[in-house]
């Protein structure tokens, strides 16, 4: 992360900045914005190579305002990375009066510029449909191809710019026979363009979802000619980008919401390319609900696998991206940690400035990322050889893709919601035990309340029957044997819930076998005395995650439920033993 020539519009700075008390005659001279907390540690740094830092001029809320030459922004940076193991630290401006504005905006109540999503659930066939696509040798390969053929990809020399061409033509190619998916630069007035991959959405294609990480690189010593291979800094995130793409368009996903799939220039010298996208969104009124920023993921550098940037991120989307990782990689023991990554320390930072949701999986804590970053010694080799740590983000960022744009792949059928229904998402009711809808509407969804089954998951609240009235087999593997994992109901004309209008039942399963597996659906028309009436026994489709579905009429009663029963072999009963059954209820209220 770094800088070189400063825009006319401030921009977010990551790891290439330098800074001198007083700057060369006749050189241009900026005006940066900085966290406070990083001033003594890198004027420490700076001293030790003869530097002086420049005095504040403003400081509040933990921002400081500094004039420095344009020529000292790299040693800046090194000393930021080396002193406090970031990656960033600061803004630059072409004024004073801009640095004392993004001052005041950084301590200014933070408006969004956009309407949040409903960070559900919902969509677990399709994303388990994604994340069984994913392998390893896809982003190995592409990592190996950045790293080894452009070994430097600096924003603005020529090798920095034939590295985009070459990833637009990978996308392209991937893309070739989609009318619905378009592949383009995104121009800068330097020489590396941006890229973009663009899936368009079926029923919501103005609310966007965006993924991406960077495709420049940098040798702190030597911007400009010396080796960065960067397979780690970041050919891994856009690696990690390029096989979510990929398994997209395998699996014939048609997401309900755009998706873009970015590839940003110029990071390392201070967010260029992103803070331009970002911006150029912002003034076009885009309304991106969500952004997911891949940047480093090849190096696990501690016990947790994720670190979660709690920093200029999104709470409400930190906390969706965390039930990703728990619900659809739930064999990851230690699965995350917060962390703080300082002002502004990679392209999510544009976001979040633009005023967009944004969050930011990182690959290790600050203290304990890949040593080897910024250097000729960012190489594949130091991984291994292998990509398999990159494997995890991935699957995390095809599960936010899925979950977040909703839709679906080819042969599944997606969340009714779309992304945006008015069917109820149930929570747990402690007297009757089980999810539950209180409230009338067009529908009720479980959400994730029933994903499991007993230990296996394990499943929250287990069993989920009716005061807890049926008990499930406790045999298995999550995601290798028998669970239900979701219940809802909904009218077919999206009116509400009254007795004599027919109801579309969904029940999504994981699947052992297409033939000895049976789903038993039942409805009861109370909930304080059931008597279960069987809808009908269903066969699943296919192996693993899939949704199942049946109709039938509402009877009279203002709270009635429904149950399925997933089962190994047995036989039609409303409650049974078996050691892979699971048995599940939803209740809901009716006119």
């Amino acid at each position: 992360m770094g800088m070189s020539k400063f825009g006319p519009i401030a921009v977010w700075l990551a790891c290439a900045t330098s800074a001198y008390a007083e700057a060369p005659a006749k050189e241009k001279e900026v005006w940066i914005t900085i966290g406070t907390d990083a001033l003594s540690p890198v004027r420490t740094s700076l001293k030790g190579q003869g530097l002086t830092l420049a005095t504040p001029t403003f400081e509040k809320g933990g921002v400081a305002v500094l004039r420095v030459s344009e020529s000292q922004v790299e040693k800046l940076s090194g000393a930021m990375h080396s002193a406090l193991n970031r990656c960033a630290g600061f803004i630059a401006h072409d004024s004073e009066a801009e640095a004392m504005a993004a001052v005041e905006a950084a301590n200014a109540p933070r408006s969004v510029n956009t309407t949040l999503a409903s960070y559900t659930l919902n969509n677990g066939a399709t994303v388990n449909a994604l994340l069984g696509e994913i392998q390893e040798i896809n982003i190995r390969n592409t990592i190996n191809s950045l790293s080894t053929n452009w070994t430097n990809r600096y924003y603005n020399v020529q090798n920095g710019a034939d590295a985009s061409t070459w990833l637009k033509n990978q996308w392209t190619t991937l893309a070739a026979g989609r009318s619905d998916i378009k592949v383009e630069f995104f121009t800068h007035s330097w020489k590396q363009s941006s890229v973009i991959a663009t899936i368009q959405g079926t029923t919501l294609p103005n609310e966007v979802v965006v993924i991406g990480g960077h495709l420049d690189s940098i040798n702190q010593s030597n911007p400009t000619t010396g080796v960065a291979p960067g397979a780690d800094d970041d050919a891994s995130g856009v690696a990690s980008v390029t096989e979510i793409f990929r398994v997209a368009v395998a699996k014939g996903y048609k997401p309900a919401r755009t998706v873009k799939f970015m590839a940003y220039a110029g990071e390392e010298v201070g967010l260029y390319g992103s803070k331009a996208i970002a911006n150029s969104f912002k003034n076009s009124a885009v309304n991106v609900v969500g952004v997911m920023q891949l940047d480093m993921t090849n190096y696990k550098g501690s016990s947790y696998h994720f670190g979660i940037v709690s920093d200029n991120t999104n709470a409400q989307l930190n906390a969706f991206t965390k039930s990703l990782i728990t619900t659809y990689q739930p064999e990851l023991k230690d699965p995350y940690i917060d962390i703080s990554c300082g002002y502004g320390c990679s392209d999510h930072a544009s976001w979040h400035a633009a005023g967009y949701p944004a969050t930011m999986p990182f690959e290790a804590t600050m203290t304990t990322d890949n040593p080897k970053i910024h250097t000729a010694n960012d190489t594949l080799s130091f991984t291994a050889g292998s990509a398999s740590n990159s494997v995890k983000f991935a699957k995390l960022g095809a599960s936010f893709l899925a979950e977040l744009a909703k839709g679906a792949t080819t042969g599944i059928t997606p969340p009714s919601d779309g992304g945006g229904s008015s069917a109820t998402i149930a929570t747990y009711d402690s007297t009757y035990k089980a999810p539950r809808c209180a409230a009338v509407g067009t529908g009720c969804d479980s959400g994730t309340l029933l994903s499991g089954r007993a230990t296996v998951g394990p499943e929250k609240s287990a069993p989920n029957t009716i005061n807890s009235s049926c008990a499930d087999g406790i045999k298995g593997t999550y995601f290798t044997d028998e669970s239900n994992e979701r219940i809802k109901v909904s009218t077919a004309d999206g009116t509400n819930l009254a007795a004599g209008k027919t109801v579309t039942v969904e029940a999504t399963v994981f699947a052992y076998s297409t033939s000895t597996d049976k789903l038993d659906l039942y409805y009861s028309a109370s909930v304080t005395s059931p008597s279960w009436k069987l809808i009908g026994t269903y066969s699943p489709p296919a192996k693993g995650q899939t949704t199942i579905s049946a109709t039938y009429a509402l009877p009279t009663g203002s709270v009635q439920a429904v149950r399925a029963r997933f089962r190994y072999n047995g036989s039609e009963v409303a409650c049974g033993a078996g050691d892979y059954t699971d048995h599940d209820d939803l209740i809901f209220a009716v006119q």
